[in-house]
């Protein structure tokens, strides 16, 4: 499917109507490589993600979402002159792992573009890293800020902060939160304070007492920030000592842990995210192409956004080779810089899904 350089992105649906017709030819290729014999230069993108440990889940996850990505991209000749290629390195969710894997993929001068971490935590803490050698990272997981950046080379794809807390708290009138750091958890009692919203307790689930201290104010609904694995051990405790209220938390409880850890106890648990998740809505079109290029393995919760990003950095590449013949990493910031500025003038959307039997998700329609 031919990528053209545009300031305006096609509609995911237009996007993916060709990559159905192209995705079994695709299958037939196992990495993302130059085409054999070519002599174009190559071109990087990098990729760091968790892919061993607690998370590794989440790395597997992206490869054949970016490989589908950089394949199209090649088999169309998208980014004039070049051929793109993909390097992806493991951080296991550790920040100082992240900051090794980011320096490695710096020393090499045909990355212009990073995609990860992928967690919020190592991405914050290889930002700064980032930023310093003018690499550019495309973050799809991290949340935005409500107020401008200026032109940097870290690109947060995520709505605001304040806009996912606005959504966590609709339709709440008392609840209590449970989290252990992180922009969302210090979003909400601030937000929650100026929209009215009673919060009966603002607890961490680490603290010895928590579960006495939230059980004490009998709260109707709680909102969980943490981790997939943590929200799944608080909702079972919850729902062994007899609190029946709501359990809702942001894009953290799609992972499957928090269902595998939580069991029966985590069915009916709400969550919000700010893009669709596979196979529902929107997203069918994809889910059903991403099988035929992982070989049947169907899309987790990051696959999407993972592809999105993907198709943007291709986007700015293709945009730059085509403008100036030449690509280098303070180009494409800038490139991604414009593109970025008509996505953030655009509302950002969100998606409601309920946990059901065995960790499925099922899309929210009535609200």
């Amino acid at each position: 499917m031919p990528l053209v350089a545009e300031k305006r992105r096609k509609p995911l649906r237009a996007a993916l109507s060709s990559a159905w017709q192209s995705a079994a030819c695709l299958l037939l290729l196992l990495s993302a490589c130059a085409i054999p014999g070519s002599v174009r230069p190559t071109v990087k993108i990098g990729l760091v993600a968790p892919f061993e440990g607690r998370y590794r889940y989440v790395g597997y996850d992206l490869f054949p979402a970016l490989r589908w990505a950089v394949q199209e991209a090649n088999a169309s000749a998208a980014v004039t002159g070049y051929a793109v290629e993909w390097v992806a390195y493991d951080d296991a969710a550790l920040a100082e792992l992240a900051l090794q894997q980011a320096a490695k993929l710096a020393v090499d001068p045909e990355v212009v573009v990073v995609i990860g971490h992928f967690r919020e935590e190592t991405t914050q803490a290889a930002a700064g890293y980032y930023e310093q050698v003018g690499l550019p990272l495309l973050a799809p997981t991290l949340f935005s800020s409500d107020c401008a950046t200026g032109d940097g080379v870290v690109f947060p794809l995520g709505p605001p902060v304040s806009a996912l807390a606005a959504e966590l708290l609709y339709g709440v009138e008392t609840a209590a939160l449970v989290g252990d750091g992180g922009s969302l958890a210090a979003a909400l009692p601030a937000l929650a304070e100026q929209r009215g919203v009673r919060l009966t307790a603002v607890l961490s689930p680490h603290d010895c007492d928590w579960l006495e201290a939230l059980l004490a104010d009998e709260p109707p609904v709680v909102i969980c920030t943490a981790d997939p694995v943590t929200a799944g051990e608080v909702v079972a405790r919850l729902r062994q000592a007899g609190w029946s209220g709501e359990f809702r938390g942001g894009p953290e409880l799609a992972a499957a842990d928090f269902a595998a850890v939580g069991g029966e106890a985590a069915e009916g648990s709400l969550l919000v995210t700010p893009w669709p998740l596979p196979g529902g809505g929107e997203s069918e079109d994809f889910a059903a192409a991403y099988r035929q290029v992982s070989g049947g393995v169907p899309p987790g919760p990051l696959a999407l956004p993972a592809y999105e990003a993907t198709r943007l950095a291709l986007d700015a590449l293709a945009a730059e080779a085509a403008a100036s013949g030449s690509l280098s990493r303070e180009r494409v910031a800038a490139v991604l810089t414009r593109l970025l500025a008509e996505r953030q003038r655009q509302a950002p959307q969100f998606y409601w899904y309920r946990v059901g039997a065995a960790g499925g998700l099922a899309p929210v329609l009535d609200w």
